[in-house]
């Protein structure tokens, strides 16, 4: 039951139109510190750890870091680097948010998985996080930058 809360959020997500998820075409009004400051603190208010967050953040920041300027296409190159990273998180804060303090005790359960972002147990929550940043992420690749 608990893997179906993770699987119905990114079904959720795959069902939307990428451009509606995404909102491409759009520069990202705030910085990539700023969204990741607003996305650390969504996360701590929404029931995640200290820990979980920063496992998080430091892996959303080492794949957004991999984004390089020279691969954005002409709508990326309108809005600059740092804004198409910011838009990844602030895809995911659409895509993940409206998640309240308690919505769910069996999202802090830990499942055993193949070792995504370098773990093999992570919690239901996080595992929600990880499959929304990855479509944002994948969104991101495929309106602002180069194939």
């Amino acid at each position: 039951m608990r893997l179906v809360i993770v699987f119905a959020g990114l079904a959720l997500f795959l069902t939307q139109p990428p451009s509606a998820a995404f909102g491409a075409g759009q520069c990202s009004a705030k910085s990539y510190r700023e969204a990741s400051s607003a996305m650390t603190r969504r996360l701590l208010a929404a029931g995640y750890s200290h820990a979980q967050v920063g496992f998080l953040m430091r892996n959303t920041d080492r794949m957004t870091s991999a984004l390089r300027r020279d691969r954005l296409n002409d709508s990326g190159k309108a809005c600059g680097i740092d804004s198409a990273r910011a838009h990844v998180l602030g895809c995911l804060d659409k895509q993940l948010f409206p998640l309240k303090r308690g919505s769910s005790a069996s999202l802090d359960e830990e499942k055993q998985t193949e070792g995504f972002w370098g773990r093999k147990r992570l919690a239901v929550r996080e595992l929600l996080y990880i499959g929304q940043f990855h479509g944002c992420l994948g969104a991101a690749k495929e309106y602002l930058f180069r194939g």
